[in-house]
């Protein structure tokens, strides 16, 4: 009787224990959801990388008593650095070859694994995506990280499948990870090869907004970026479009780094009405300059967004964001990082293809 009294009280015990880490790991799993949507991190393996709540929660913990080991630094370009200071757009990059390598560790083998990706500028400071064919109209892209094709080989890039599709057409790719329409506004002031046979597309997100004003919000996001990927906080000075009282864009810089600031970064963004006026100031301001025909892709966000019915009838809306597709296209950098991948990529290429009349 006593050995049956004791293994019950052994089986109650480990069912109890059982049932504990049952809850806290829901519990946990809470948490950490809350955390990711709170600070809008979509590749969460690349930071926490077992898929056991617990056990991330605990790594966070030994990491800031400084009981484990260094955080790893977890994107890297070689040669490095690979953005350089410009006094127009802030920052740009050198022409050549690089390799940018994702880092994470594996959450079943515990190891670093790393994902290396090629990245090709060339002389105009354009991403490659193809050999200039001398006599053929240009397309003309702007935009961010998404245009630009961060961790996407420079083949696969929806411009790189334009240029693969449309054989009768050049592609210029002039985007970069962190830039907004006030980098577009500010190249297109000195490109003079734009003709009216050619195209131009301006990538558009919602989350710009907050990048043509600087607002407080896009800085500590910049700041917040940069310490979680270990990397430090370079002294650029970002382009800040204002309004002007008769309606066009005056453009003016601000350092990048809070720390510089005083209480600029504390202080509260612009209102969301101020900052769709400049948004589609900058889209218009573009428009009436071009003699070419102008597109906007707008890639990211919300389909009611007023900047689509601010623009002028120069401008036409390209609609792509991820409710305005008829299946599901947001894939990512295979775990190691958010920003789209291929099939995005793909998915945008025919978006634009079906949408364009593209006759030379």
């Amino acid at each position: 009787m006593k050995a049956r009294s004791r293994l019950r009280s052994v089986f109650y015990s480990a069912v109890t224990v059982l049932v504990a880490l049952v809850v806290l790991e829901i519990g946990a799993s809470w948490l950490m959801l809350g955390y990711y949507r709170a600070t809008h991190q979509q590749n969460f393996e690349t930071y926490d990388t077992s898929y056991l709540s617990v056990v991330n929660l605990a790594r966070r913990f030994s990491r800031l008593v400084g009981l484990s080991e260094p955080a790893m630094v977890l994107e890297e370009t070689s040669p490095s650095p690979f953005f350089r200071a410009d006094p127009r757009l802030g920052y740009s990059v050198a022409p050549g070859a690089y390799t940018h390598s994702y880092a994470r560790r594996n959450g079943f083998t515990g190891e670093w694994e790393y994902f290396r990706n090629k990245v090709t500028i060339n002389p105009d400071g354009s991403r490659f995506v193809g050999a200039p064919r001398h006599g053929k109209p240009t397309v003309f892209i702007f935009g961010d990280s998404w245009v630009f094709g961060n961790g996407v080989p420079d083949e696969l890039t929806f411009a790189g499948r334009l240029y693969q599709a449309l054989p009768d057409w050049n592609v210029r790719l002039l985007a970069l990870g962190g830039y907004s329409l006030t980098q577009a506004w500010l190249t297109f002031e000195r490109l003079k090869e734009i003709g009216p046979d050619d195209i131009v597309i301006l990538g558009y997100a919602d989350y710009f907004d907050v990048r043509h004003v600087e607002a407080p919000s896009r800085l500590r996001e910049i700041e917040s970026w940069l310490k979680r990927i270990n990397q430090p906080i370079a002294p650029f000075q970002l382009p800040k479009a204002t309004l002007a009282p008769d309606g066009r864009v005056t453009m003016g810089t601000i350092d990048q780094r809070c720390a510089m600031l005083g209480d600029y970064c504390s202080g509260p963004d612009p209102s969301q009405e101020e900052m769709t006026d400049v948004t589609s100031a900058l889209v218009n301001q573009i428009a009436a300059r071009s003699p070419a025909k102008v597109y906007l892709l707008h890639f990211a966000g919300s389909p009611d967004n007023p900047v689509r019915r601010q623009v002028s009838p120069k401008v036409e809306v390209i609609a792509a964001v991820r409710s305005e597709f008829d299946s599901v296209v947001q894939d990512d950098i295979i775990g190691f990082d958010g920003h789209p991948g291929p099939f995005w990529h793909y998915a945008i290429s025919r978006k634009l293809l079906a949408s364009i009349a593209w006759t030379p």
